[in-house]
């Protein structure tokens, strides 16, 4: 057993605890006085010691990969529960006895839970911890498949939909707390990678469970998926641990008050005043961070059309290459295009790493967050580009593969703008990058739930090609949000309260 070393930090006027992952006696630290909602008390803070085996940042190579891998499966899996239900909209309307556009609420209803969940999971996560939260949330997911794979009601569908989308939001915005919990700055470049590909692999994957819907009947591609989420649920329990080291910070001091009878806290325990009242700074932090700091509101605005044009996408692509004679099951499967761009774009983030690092061993050990959007700005160019050449080479006097190369190209300067997005934030926002990402994903994700209800009315009525024009026109305008920010986010982020103070810290 290890014992606990006192130090006093007179910086800041607390005297902290540096606890190593056992305790013993309490220590012979001077206490100090502070008033937790109750008047002065005598407490004793505790902090992390330097190589404390309990602090995430500490863990073994092999324990942050694995707790990784696992996270990533819950996000992998909450955008397969989206991409599936595009492909199947030949056979979904007859199955639950509605329209095309009643079948496609149902990506609707769940894109809008996880847009809006976030800014309640999210944070709260920061506060009560990460695990509890994946550990309920993962269950729920996976019954919930039951009525959807069972039931041939719209409403019911519906319903179902909108309550899995609340729990899958998780595997959206929390996952990039996760990896900002168990990386520094200096070694999250190579993760958040890993974690886009994870996404772009669910769109893929998306195409293999409307296939098998389409062969073996609809409520296969629901029972499946609920299969899948259910070893989710197991891996969850099995691998996960806490990974916010505030949370189990607090858990530590708590358990050193039981032991000892000596009064510890943690520094985020000074922070709480009332349980409401901290689920309500909770809950409405993302709602502040998204139209106070300026950063996450311009962010969050690129990136929502950016990616909501995946989504578009997908429509469009049936549409396009079911004018070559495709059959519904290739028109589903031709979304592995995605999954191309993906694998480009993952190639290319290596290169972006490297500029990363580059830019951090000339700054003397630290990188500003504008050295993550390098690629983002090749991005952001990929993007319409590849989407113009796409919209007005797809039709039957073209050869497919030349339509599906530059959408290809499209997706991979999504993957880039997405993946950027993600490290950016993380590094802006450091131990709120939970809420960060959660105001950008409710942008991003309420976009790609409405996007889709109007794609097929759009295209058949402007035409593939002009109707992919509008979209490449967009994203044109947008392609100029990285140079600016390269050039201009640290002014920016000087007029952000919470990044500049996260700065100066």
């Amino acid at each position: 057993m290890s014992d606990t070393t006192p130090s006093t930090k007179k910086g800041d006027g607390h005297a902290d605890v540096e606890c190593s992952a056992a305790t013993a006696a309490p220590p012979s630290a001077n206490p100090v006085f502070v008033d937790v909602g109750y008047g002065p008390e005598e407490v004793i803070m505790v902090a992390w010691a330097p190589h404390d085996p309990d602090n995430p940042f500490n863990w073994s190579s092999a324990r942050k990969a694995t707790t990784l891998a696992v996270a990533l499966f819950i996000s992998f899996l909450s955008t397969v529960m989206a991409s599936s239900v595009g492909i199947m909209a030949h056979w979904g309307p007859e199955w639950f006895h509605t329209s095309h556009t009643g079948y496609m609420l149902s990506i609707t209803t769940y894109l809008v839970a996880i847009a809006f969940t976030p800014l309640v999971l999210a944070p709260l996560s920061e506060v009560f911890g990460r695990n509890a939260i994946y550990q309920v949330t993962s269950v729920i997911a996976a019954l919930l498949f039951i009525p959807q794979a069972l039931s041939h009601s719209l409403a019911g569908l519906l319903v179902s939909r909108f309550f899995q989308g609340i729990v899958c939001s998780v595997g959206n915005s929390m996952v990039g707390g996760t990896i900002a919990d168990l990386y520094t700055a200096q070694h999250r470049g190579v993760a958040m990678n890993v974690f886009t590909l994870a996404i772009y692999v669910g769109q893929a994957g998306g195409a293999v469970f409307g296939w098998v819907g389409m062969r073996c009947g609809i409520q296969w591609c629901y029972g499946i998926q609920g299969l899948w989420a259910a070893l989710s649920c197991v891996l969850n329990a099995i691998v996960l641990r806490e990974t916010r080291a505030d949370v189990i910070l607090s858990r530590r001091a708590r358990r050193l008050t039981k032991q000892t009878g000596v009064k510890y806290l943690a520094a985020a325990d000074l922070q709480h005043e009332n349980f409401w009242a901290l689920v309500s700074q909770s809950a409405t932090r993302p709602l502040k961070f998204l139209f106070t700091e300026p950063i996450v509101a311009a962010v969050a605005l690129w990136i929502g059309f950016s990616w909501a044009t995946i989504w578009l996408g997908t429509s469009s692509t049936l549409l396009v290459f079911g004018q070559y004679g495709w059959s519904p099951a290739w028109q589903g499967m031709s979304l592995l295009i995605n999954l191309v761009g993906g694998v480009l774009g993952f190639a290319s983030n290596f290169h972006q790493e490297w500029l990363y690092q580059r830019a951090r061993r000339r700054g003397g050990g630290h990188a500003p967050p504008e050295a993550r959007l390098y690629w983002a700005a090749y991005g952001g160019l990929l993007f319409p580009v590849g989407m113009f050449i796409f919209g007005w080479t797809g039709q039957p006097q073209f050869h497919w593969a030349i339509p599906a190369t530059f959408l290809a190209l499209s997706m991979w300067g999504v993957y880039a703008i997405y993946s950027a997005v993600f490290t950016y934030l993380a590094d802006a926002y450091e131990t709120y990058s939970s809420s960060a990402q959660a105001a950008q994903s409710c942008v991003r994700n309420l976009f790609s739930g409405l996007f889709p209800l109007f794609a097929n009315t759009m295209y058949k009525r402007m035409g593939y090609p002009k109707a992919t024009t509008t979209v490449a026109s967009v994203g044109t305008l947008l392609s100029a949000a990285p140079v600016l920010l390269i050039v201009y986010g640290a002014q920016l982020r000087a007029r952000s309260k919470v990044a500049s103070a996260l700065t100066k810290g």
